[in-house]
This record gives structure tokens, C-alpha cells and sequence, in this order.
């Protein structure tokens, strides 16, 4: 019975660390398209005052 305790706990431990990683994965993603945006609407003013200006 111990034997089938332990191996239990190591598997929801092994999905919960799976689960955490797949989490952390997705809110990297999130900031980085959320910064990609930033950083394209940046260049689209810059690239918008550089050609009023000419």
C-alpha cells in the first residue's frame, strides 16, 4: 500500500510541475506578443513622424 502512495504522490507531483511549466510558458508568450505590439506601434509613430516631417 505504501509502495502505491509513493508512486502517486511522484505522479502529481510530475503533473503539477508540467502544469506550472505549461502556465509559465503561456503568461511568457503573453507578455512577449503584448510587448511585440508595444514595440511595432512605437516604430509605426516614429516611422509616421518621420514622414510628416519630410
Amino acid at each position: 500500500m505504501k509502495k502505491y502512495l509513493v508512486i502517486a504522490l511522484l505522479v502529481i507531483l510530475v503533473l503539477a510541475i508540467a502544469y506550472l511549466t505549461f502556465v509559465i510558458a503561456v503568461i511568457k508568450i503573453v507578455i512577449g506578443t503584448i510587448l511585440l505590439g508595444v514595440a511595432a506601434i512605437a516604430l509605426l509613430a516614429v516611422w509616421i513622424m518621420w514622414k510628416i516631417e519630410d
